[in-house]
């Protein structure tokens, strides 16, 4: 049975509100981060599924952020938000997954580079084309564990994507999955399983 988030909140910034979600868990934190407009559960609940999967099979805490458009740094209050609840949980010691689809994954792509709390990233059917040259500054100095970036080959960017590999970073990696779409359309249980499959320590 798919559990809730344990807190539900929302902040406003740039005259949008930001909603968040959160399952409670130890002090490796999964950030989730919608597509453009996209809620903080996601088509289907997909988000709140990986949610509840990450914590019953990590114990991590996962934190899942809407994303209405803003034109600042997204991730600048999203930082503050697991530092003052990690902070409240009296984690001496925490590190950031960040998660993101589309445009949650340009915005990991651009700004994670400022954070070095986050550690590994996965950064999905991210576009390519028209903002390159920012997502190639910031990938280029993220000095995180690894940043993963996954394409299908259905996605509008897939035809872009070979353009990651000019990147010459052992810690940034290209995966591509066949005869995924976008959204991962009729593929949702393929999308909910991304983060075990290519996020989590083996």
């Amino acid at each position: 049975m798919l559990c809730n988030f344990d807190i539900i909140f929302s902040k406003t910034i740039d005259n949008e509100e930001v909603n968040y979600g959160i399952i409670e868990g130890n002090n490796t934190v999964l950030f989730i981060k919608a597509g453009q407009d996209g809620s903080m559960y996601g088509y289907q609940n997909k988000y709140l599924t990986i949610a509840n999967n990450i914590n019953k099979n990590y114990g991590y805490t996962v934190i899942c952020s809407s994303n209405p458009l803003r034109k600042s740094n997204p991730l600048e209050q999203a930082i503050k938000v697991i530092e003052d609840y990690c902070k409240q949980k009296e984690f001496e010691d925490y590190k950031i997954y960040y998660m993101g689809l589309s445009n949650g994954g340009y915005i990991g792509a651009t700004y994670a580079h400022l954070y070095p709390q986050i550690k590994r990233m996965l950064l999905i059917n991210m576009p390519i084309f028209t903002n390159w040259h920012k997502i190639k500054k910031g990938l280029n100095q993220f000095n995180g564990e690894k940043a993963i970036l996954v394409y299908g080959t259905l996605d509008p960017s897939y035809k872009y994507a070979e353009m990651i590999t000019m990147i010459k970073r052992d810690n940034i990696k290209l995966e591509i999955i066949e005869n995924a779409d976008h959204n991962f359309v009729g593929r949702l249980d393929d999308f909910i399983a991304l983060p075990s499959k290519y996020l989590i320590p083996k």
